[in-house]
């Protein structure tokens, strides 16, 4: 036991002795001491400028003191660029100095030849309206009876005055329509995708809602037939002068559709007297979908052609009248 104690004695002295020569032994050791941007005025920020997180400078200071302060990772100091003499502008340089530093070690010099690149804009906030972003299809047997659409209809942005572009709007991460199913639901959380590092979105997400239901076909017979003719033509006979038009659409819109909301027209325009073929073209709601016309020609007479009407006449014959 006394060979054991006597051991512990030599290395606690043996300790002692280092500390007292640590502590009053200089030393240079490299430090990465963190960059940090001070006196900027209220609204001004170098959000987007390029700026390195830490900067390396070599330290003069006891021994002790720099080992505690390495392996403890305890405050030494920081590297401070003060901009209180500047204001918003171009892009510039700004020549880091010994006396840019703050620590009470002796600062020795930089690593290297320390310039930083700065650019001091003003701090934007404003609204921008969310675009929700779709991606993939959905079900065949199902249609939007309301688009999908965000709650709320707009988000608050705020950066750096050059990351907020006029107008345009903020987009959400895509919504996938593959695994939309019919009715409204409660909504889905999306996430809005942002504008960048430097821009702040708030909120972060919204609620896209929307009203989903089952596609259903119908055909709407005897749809009137309209010749589209230049003012001053002979008058147009059209024949048959009704048509069966068949649309897809989501139920209860196709249900409600009318005949009013339809229309049939046969573009006659200048054409001279004579007898004609022409398609038949359809305008329907945006929400429906067209599936066919029946029939999908008709026999135009313009004017009083003789008895013995000529052959078929192409749609793009045209006369002076």
């Amino acid at each position: 036991m006394n060979r054991l104690g006597l051991k512990i004695s030599c290395l606690v002295a043996a300790f002692l002795i280092w500390v007292q020569v640590a502590a009053t032994t200089d030393v240079e050791q490299a430090a990465r001491l963190p960059l940090r941007v001070t006196g900027l005025s209220e609204g001004l920020t170098v959000a987007g400028s390029e700026l390195p997180g830490t900067v390396m400078v070599r330290l003069r200071g006891s021994k002790l003191r720099l080992i505690t302060n390495r392996f403890f990772q305890r405050y030494v100091g920081e590297v401070r660029v003060n901009l209180a003499d500047r204001g918003p502008g171009p892009v510039f340089s700004y020549q880091l100095t010994p006396d840019d530093v703050v620590t009470d070690l002796e600062v020795v010099r930089f690593q290297r030849d320390e310039r930083v690149r700065v650019r001091i804009d003003q701090v934007a906030r404003r609204r921008m309206p969310v675009a929700v972003m779709l991606a993939g299809e959905l079900p065949k047997n199902l249609g939007f009876l309301v688009e999908p659409h965000a709650e709320p209809d707009s988000v608050t942005v705020q950066g750096p005055s050059r990351f907020l572009p006029e107008g345009g709007a903020v987009a959400t991460d895509p919504l996938n329509l593959d695994r939309l199913q019919a009715g409204a639901g409660d909504g889905l959380e999306v996430r809005m995708q942002g504008l960048g590092d430097h821009v702040a979105v708030t909120p972060s997400s919204v609620t896209v809602r929307y009203l989903a239901a089952p596609l259903v076909e119908r055909t709407l017979a005897n749809v009137p037939v309209v010749p589209l003719v230049d003012a001053g033509r002979p008058d147009v006979g059209v024949s048959p002068p009704v048509a069966d038009v068949m649309v897809r659409g989501v139920a209860d819109s196709v249900q409600a559709l009318t005949e009013a909301r339809l229309s049939v027209t046969v573009a006659v325009g200048d054409l001279a007297e004579g007898m004609y073929v022409l398609p038949g073209q359809v305008d329907c709601p945006p929400w429906a979908t067209l599936l066919g016309l029946a029939p999908a020609e008709f026999r135009v007479i313009v004017g009083n052609p003789p008895t013995a009407a000529p052959p078929r006449a192409s749609a793009g014959a045209r006369g002076d009248g």
